[in-house]
């Protein structure tokens, strides 16, 4: 497998101010990923969250089939869907239905979640989010064989029902598995298929209560490190590790500069969610705003992300490409809330170009 580079993530979140509807905002991102199949990207990723006044998209896979249906080429995938508030049966259904209607485009990507008020809504405790994952995989796999299921488990009885539809992907279509904790990262060297790394919150850093990124080629090479340990533990091949980093940027004809100032008001919007969903004080994210940042914090605000035009991007990626081997997926998460669409798609277009050097 060659190195390959997506665009991430989609979450169909709505703001006022943009002057779109939530419809015209999901249709706009339809189009978008159009556009990243135009020029090149090898996918494009969806994310799940409920519960917030951004309206987040949560039927995921809805939101994948349309995409599967205004493409021809480009993958599309889960990344990363919230298995424990999922049923395993209806996501197997939907995972193998949307395999079967891309003809084998499609990626489950799962993760446990971590916010409180997700599990509530779902009926479902915290406390169990790793044994309900396993176990939804562990049907979802036997699930894609066309035998009746016999699972007997601690959360899940599933016996005798045959699912439909098949997949497209033999052994159905493959499963990938993020964290940054040691076991989530076992965790996927021994049931996933592949693991993703979120390069775009430091959730280490966030829950010592800094909520700021560290650099990121050393993070790489830590986690990278672990996984290959991992799949050595497990009996597995770790020379070329399934490996995807998912990683914030924007691109830019300008340079990194006029990057940051197309995309910091939308960032900084993300970064304070993210910081109230870690547990940050409120006060410890009240100024993060691009007119309130210190030329400091500024700084370390774009350290972050890749900005700026291919040339100033790739070396970092070429860095990791190298470092990591050509199972690669890069998932370049361009999709910003409040960013508008002309920007996008210069921002997605350049992305193409970037590609185009790393994989030669």
């Amino acid at each position: 497998m060659a190195v390959e580079v997506g665009l991430g993530v989609f979450s169909g979140e709505w703001h006022e101010g943009t002057g779109l509807d939530q419809g015209a905002t999901l249709r706009e991102s339809i189009t978008q990923v159009q556009h990243a199949e135009t020029v090149g990207l090898d996918s494009v990723w969806v994310s799940e969250h409920h519960f917030h006044p951004a309206r987040f998209v949560g039927s995921l896979a809805a939101y994948c089939g349309a995409m599967v249906q205004a493409t021809s080429r480009i993958s599309v995938g889960y990344g990363l869907a919230l298995a424990p508030l999922h049923d395993p049966v209806r996501l197997a259904e939907d995972a193998a239905f949307l395999d079967a209607l891309s003809d084998g485009r499609f990626t489950l990507g799962l993760g446990l979640g971590y916010r409180d008020v997700e599990y509530e809504g779902f009926g479902v405790r915290r406390s169990e989010r790793v044994g309900r994952t396993v176990e939804a995989i562990e049907i979802c796999r036997q699930a894609w064989t066309g035998e009746p299921l016999q699972h007997a488990g601690r959360f899940y009885d599933r016996r005798g029902m045959v699912v439909s539809p098949m997949p497209a992907t033999p052994a159905g279509p493959p499963i990938m598995l993020g964290g940054h904790h040691p076991n989530a990262i076992d965790r996927a060297a021994r049931i996933a298929d592949r693991f993703c790394m979120d390069a775009g919150t430091d959730s280490e850093a966030y829950e010592d209560g800094d909520g700021r990124n560290r650099a990121l080629v050393g993070r790489v090479a830590s986690m990278l490190e672990q996984y290959r340990a991992a799949l050595t533990r497990h009996g597995k091949d770790a020379s070329e590790p399934a490996f995807s980093l998912n990683i914030g940027g924007f691109l830019h004809p300008d340079g990194p500069d006029a990057a940051w100032d197309t995309l910091a008001e939308a960032y900084l919007l993300t970064r304070r969610v993210y910081g109230d969903w870690y547990g940050l004080d409120p006060a410890d994210y009240a100024d993060w705003y691009p007119d309130r940042l210190s030329e400091a914090e500024r700084e370390q605000r774009k350290s972050e992300l890749l900005l700026g035009t291919p040339d100033d991007i790739a070396p970092v990626l070429e860095e990791i490409r190298d470092m990591v081997g050509p199972n690669l997926h890069i998932m370049f998460r361009s999709k910003y809330p409040l960013v508008d669409d002309a920007a996008m798609r210069q921002s997605v277009s350049l992305l193409g170009e970037l590609r185009g050097r790393l994989v030669r």
